[in-house]
């Protein structure tokens, strides 16, 4: 029973994550006290991960444990030597510091890299409006992580934010799940929504995971080898007509371009080019076909050479069976709150008033563009880390 100065809050976990926990948060005289999982969430159904549990619970309400105040460096880069400072005295060398050198070399010249951190839906983008209205160049946040994926999902279904409805698994018959591992990176939508249904669960992945260890059917695909996968699936799916003709002639562009090159990617061809067995290959490919069935594409799938095409492949699967609009079937990347709400335009959270035209950048140019100081007078680093992001040279300048 909640006494006279607590409140309890119903809220959900900000982490960057498949699951989107629901949590319930108690508060006395306005201070987080305790944070535990929702029992009433469909998803974790009243757990949290290790990782939530332990710091929304520890160092996130320790202010002992945490920074509260800027830091100004005064040593050498790299030393560590640090004073604090006002709030008032960094934003106030922040803004002259940028200020300069905008009349210097103008707002491009000063760049700006994030992604989610652990923060709020405004929080995480609400930043993205200074800069914004400032002109400053972005590192696209997505180049590092999942853009292979976005592009190719536009090229083909022209929206890549648009998944299934979880509910619809009633209906379903079979779940593929490509390049993804949700025993790690959704552990309650794997334990509690992907093996708690009668579908058959399909794991294709070079990792031999928990979750393909659960599959009822693991293809261990060889890396690299996913598009020439998919081929041969929708070979077998050809041969024994099991394509919807009706939902191709209506829906789908361009399978006549390709119609001659999936009827020579044969089964024995598949394994050949993927280490899959073709037996496999082709209880895989009548298992979906049949469906209904949903499909995962995990982000792991196109971090590699020709991950956009690999992504445009796999995407045959669902349009040429017609597994998409209707109960049980459907395609799923990456569902994003900000781009399904601003389909029409960009989201106002992150919508400013200034330049419509500001440059962006990929994180794979970082590194180099470091290096000239001419080039990057200013970079500005919010909710990532790009030190351990995978930009192997990052060294920034020594001014």
């Amino acid at each position: 029973m909640a006494h006279e100065n607590q409140t309890v809050i119903k809220t959900t976990c900000p982490r960057d994550c498949y699951d989107g926990c629901g949590m319930i948060v108690t508060t006395e005289n306005g201070q987080v006290t305790q944070v535990k999982g929702n029992p009433e969430h469909p998803t974790n159904q009243g757990k949290l991960c290790g990782k939530c549990s332990v710091a929304y619970n520890g160092v996130w309400i320790d202010e002992d444990a945490r920074l509260l105040h800027p830091m100004r460096r005064v040593g050498k880069k790299g030393s560590g030597a640090f004073t604090p400072i006002s709030w008032d005295e960094a934003l106030g060398e922040v803004a002259s510091r940028l200020g300069k050198i905008v009349e210097s070399h103008g707002a491009s010249s000063i760049y700006h890299t994030h992604y989610t951190g652990t923060c709020s839906f405004i929080a995480s983008d609400f930043p993205g409006r200074f800069f914004e209205h400032l002109g400053a160049t972005e590192v696209d946040p997505d180049t590092i992580c999942n853009k292979a994926g976005h592009v190719a999902w536009n090229y083909v279904f022209g929206d890549s934010v648009n998944g299934f409805d979880p509910r619809t698994v009633k209906n379903s018959k079979c779940i593929l799940v490509w390049g993804a591992n949700p025993s790690a990176s959704a552990p309650h939508v794997d334990k509690n929504w992907l093996h708690d249904n009668t579908a058959k669960v399909i794991v294709i992945d070079p990792i031999r995971h928990e979750t393909a260890d659960r599959a009822d059917l693991y293809l261990q695909v060889r890396p690299g080898a996913d598009a020439a996968l998919a081929f041969a699936m929708v070979h077998v799916m050809q041969r024994d007509g099991l394509l919807d003709m009706d939902y191709i002639r209506d829906h789908v562009l361009g399978f006549d371009d390709i119609a001659s090159s999936i009827a020579e990617c044969t089964p024995e061809w598949g394994e050949a080019q993927t280490d899959v067995p073709a037996a496999l290959i082709e209880e895989a490919a009548r298992l979906y076909a049949i469906g209904p069935s949903l499909m995962w594409l995990g982000q792991g799938l196109q971090r590699q050479l020709g991950g956009g095409n690999i992504f445009r492949a796999c995407a045959m699967l669902p349009a040429f069976t017609g597994n998409i609009g209707k109960p049980g079937a459907g395609a799923y990347y990456l569902n994003s709150t900000a781009d399904i709400f601003s389909r029409g335009g960009k989201s106002p959270i992150y919508e400013a008033d200034g330049s419509d035209d500001a440059a962006t950048v990929s994180q794979m140019d970082i590194p180099a563009l470091l290096q000239d100081a001419e080039t990057i007078q200013a970079y500005m680093v919010w909710n990532c880390n790009p030190d351990h992001i995978g930009l192997n040279g990052f060294q920034p300048g020594a001014g």
